[in-house]
């Protein structure tokens, strides 16, 4: 059996969730039996050594948050990698590449026509669109028509594409009519969660959120996310003296945002917390009453926000900011596991935040319908099985 080699600019141990995503990816094909090997820009920080083959490209501008600095970064990862598919890899090897940065398309390109190869393109989020709602690019940017013309080539000639919602595969499909190798493999919860009551919980307890109404954003805190409105809501509800504590854990572009909110403004109910180790998840994601998820106007068949899974495997009650009759609208309000506020609305977003804290059988209904929900369609044993079928690849 040959070797299945995930190309990725991220993997362990960032804690970025793409990278987290496919960490889990490839140690839930390794554990079934699959040849795995991983090329990576990322650093090794004297991390815990895998079972598989890990090999990873310099990058002095790893850390860098400036998109000058990203895109340095990228075209590092780019060389090296494009070094390994050309001298290092066996052609009767089968390529996973995913779309961090967004031409490492052009990778699976090279080992088909250079080498004779196939490749797998995993397409995390729809550029350019995703750059032209983040503003990194201009809608009338010649860019715009050469990344349209590299995604379609990349994606025609996949032996197939995989995309992360039904509302993505809507999008390339209206942008690229005669392309059909799509398939829609859903991520999951980045790590098994257990179940917990706020009061028992120590992260919790450490931070004082068991005896406060606490509404949580964990992950990401980037461009394509609408802050604005959750942290004008944070105002609102301080101004008006409720008793509602939020909580972030993580980074991003918009990380700023919600600093100057909180130095301007004196948030004292608004928290603000780096990443915490994925072995805390479990208690980090069950701190609190109410989880949030939120994407800018236009995103929801652009990307699909790895955080929204996790929410629901927490057996927590979702807010969601995000566009009327999204995905993520549809799907909570369905399921009965949330509510959705659309963008731009911090009033009635910070009304909903009320209603919820005044309503606890609500909040705990809607946190076990969550749940439900994750055992039912988002755990990795799904996804791997999906991934095994996709990818053409043989157990053990």
């Amino acid at each position: 059996m040959r070797s299945l080699i995930i190309i990725s600019q991220y993997f362990y141990p960032s804690e970025a969730s793409t990278s987290q995503l496919l960490t889990d990816l490839a140690d839930g094909l390794f554990a079934k039996g699959l040849k795995i090997k991983i090329y990576t820009g990322t650093p090794s920080n004297g991390e815990k050594s895998k079972p598989f083959t890990i090999l990873r490209s310099p990058d002095p501008f790893q850390k860098s948050k400036s998109i000058l600095g990203k895109l340095v970064s990228s075209l590092f990862f780019l060389l090296g990698a494009l070094f390994f598919v050309l001298f290092k890899v066996d052609k009767r090897d089968s390529l996973l590449i995913a779309s961090n940065p967004p031409y490492a398309g052009i990778l699976g390109l090279v080992f088909k026509f250079l080498r004779g190869g196939k490749y797998y393109f995993l397409l995390q989020d729809v550029f350019p669109e995703s750059a032209i709602l983040s503003g990194i690019i201009k809608q009338k940017s010649w860019l715009v028509n050469v990344f349209n013309y590299l995604i379609y080539l990349v994606c025609f000639n996949s032996e197939k594409t995989i995309v992360l919602s039904e509302s993505m595969e809507k999008l390339l499909q209206s942008k690229y009519s005669d392309l059909d190798n799509f398939s829609i493999i859903e991520n999951w919860s980045i790590a098994p969660i257990e179940l917990s009551d706020k009061k028992d919980n120590e992260f919790a307890i450490k931070y004082g959120l068991d005896k406060k109404f606490t509404v949580l954003y964990s992950g990401n805190i980037g461009r394509l996310h609408d802050i604005e409105t959750i942290a004008e809501a944070v105002k609102i509800l301080y101004e008006k003296n409720q008793n509602i504590q939020f909580v972030f854990i993580g980074d991003g572009a918009k990380l700023k945002i919600l600093e100057q909110y909180k130095n301007q403004y004196k948030l004292e109910n608004l928290l603000l917390l780096p990443f915490q180790p994925r072995e805390l998840l479990s208690q980090t994601l069950t701190a609190c009453d109410v989880s949030l998820v939120s994407l800018v106007k236009g995103a929801e068949s652009v990307v699909a926000p790895c955080k929204f899974y996790g929410m629901l495997a927490s057996g927590r009650a979702i807010v969601s900011v995000s566009e009327t009759g999204s995905y993520i609208d549809k799907l909570i309000t369905e399921k009965e596991c949330g509510i959705n506020c659309p963008c731009g609305d911090a009033e009635k977003l910070a009304d909903i935040l009320i209603e919820l804290c005044n309503s606890p059988d609500k909040v705990k209904n809607m946190g076990i319908n969550a749940h439900q929900l994750y055992l039912k369609q988002y755990r990795l044993d799904r996804a791997l099985k999906e991934y095994i079928e996709v990818l053409n690849l043989k157990e053990s």
